[in-house]
């Protein structure tokens, strides 16, 4: 029970730090090496950094799910590289992420 709770502790610590840097790096522009970096660490937080963190609030859901379910992080990870923006979870792992409306 100690490792799970220290492990959710680090994520929470974070992603508080992730939204607390948020207002800095907005203007940074978007980079697919980044991105990809953000959803491998936590879910969804690729496509948010795609957003320029305007896309509401941090993707919790996504996140959450990432964690548990592989399939989830995967293609929050392939999402993120092709420059999603939105914060919605795919269900179709195996189908191309939709190109990005630019």
């Amino acid at each position: 029970m100690k490792k799970i709770t220290s492990v959710v502790a680090i994520i929470l610590a974070l992603v508080f730090v992730l939204q607390i840097t948020a207002p800095t790096n907005a203007n940074a522009g978007k980079n697919a090496a980044a991105a990809a970096l953000l959803s491998c660490a936590i879910p969804g937080a690729g496509e948010w950094y795609n957003s320029n963190y305007t896309n509401g609030s941090f993707p919790w859901g996504e996140c959450i799910v990432g964690k548990i379910c592989v399939c989830f992080a995967i293609s929050s990870v392939f999402d993120a590289v092709e420059g999603d923006t939105s914060s919605d979870m795919r269900f179709d792992f195996w189908a191309v992420p939709p190109k990005a409306s630019q």
